[in-house]
């Protein structure tokens, strides 16, 4: 039921947002976590790149998310979305993406990270 219902959201990510198709098909379709994970990574390259405007329509959608999510959905969203997020960030990425992110998210985030993102 679990597989089931991230099979259903990721497919909701994927018709909402269908520039994130090409990257999440790199992956077979079993590879939930990494499929997820590409998401954050569209959210990261479009800050990398100054696309502000791509980037700032997968926050909303998944802060608002964060408050219908069921349990398993939580887990998708904080580790393959929020923790990814900023993985292969530039440092203009990071200046210009950081005060975008909505606070539930950055939370998560610094619940996990410890600290704000750095360029790794």
């Amino acid at each position: 039921m679990a597989r089931q219902e991230i099979i259903l959201f990721i497919d909701e990510i994927r018709s909402n947002f269908p520039d994130v198709i090409p990257l999440m098909d790199k992956h077979e379709s079993w590879e939930l976590t990494f499929r997820m994970e590409e998401f954050a990574n569209l959210t990261t390259f479009a800050f990398n790149e100054n696309k502000v405007t791509n980037a700032i329509k997968h926050l909303p959608y998944m802060n608002l998310k964060l408050d219908s999510a069921s349990p398993t959905e939580l887990k998708y969203i904080d580790a393959y979305y929020v923790e990814q997020l900023f993985w292969k960030a530039t440092h203009i990425g990071i200046e210009i993406g950081w005060p975008l992110v909505p606070d539930k998210l950055k939370k998560l985030y610094l619940d996990f990270h410890g600290r704000k993102p750095k360029i790794q």
